[in-house]
């Protein structure tokens, strides 16, 4: 039963920023996408503070048995889990530069090289 209320928990956390955007049906291609960032993006967070939670207890649990010579364990526990983070937390740097490259429109330059600034849809200065 714990388990199935963990589970329930967690998969709540996940679809709640889907569930709060529900409201408002994507239109386009670029709302769509921006639907799917948001969500990808909140369940990594998820699994980012998860992990985290995971290898700090790991690590507490094993500092009580660190003088029992499994040194080299312990020392493949801590790399791989600080590997493993690491590649957790770049996720968000992937989904932001896509996100960027494809969605963003802070930046609009035309043919003949001369760029405008745009603050939001429709709004932009020429430099």
């Amino acid at each position: 039963m714990r388990r199935f209320l963990l589970s329930l928990s967690a998969l709540l956390i996940l679809v709640a920023p889907a569930l709060s955007e529900a409201a408002s049906a994507p239109r386009t291609f670029a709302e769509l996408a921006h639907q799917a960032t948001v969500i990808l993006s909140s369940g990594t967070t998820v699994l980012v503070l998860s992990g985290m939670v995971v290898y700090f207890w790991g690590i507490a649990y094993n500092m009580n048995r660190f003088g029992e010579g499994e040194y080299e364990v312990f020392k493949q526990y801590f790399f791989w889990g600080i590997i493993i983070i690491f590649l957790m937390v770049s996720i968000w740097g992937v989904l932001g530069i896509l996100k960027n490259t494809f969605f963003s429109s802070n930046r609009v330059t035309g043919g003949g090289g001369t760029g405008q600034n745009c603050t939001s849809f429709g709004n932009c200065q020429s430099n």
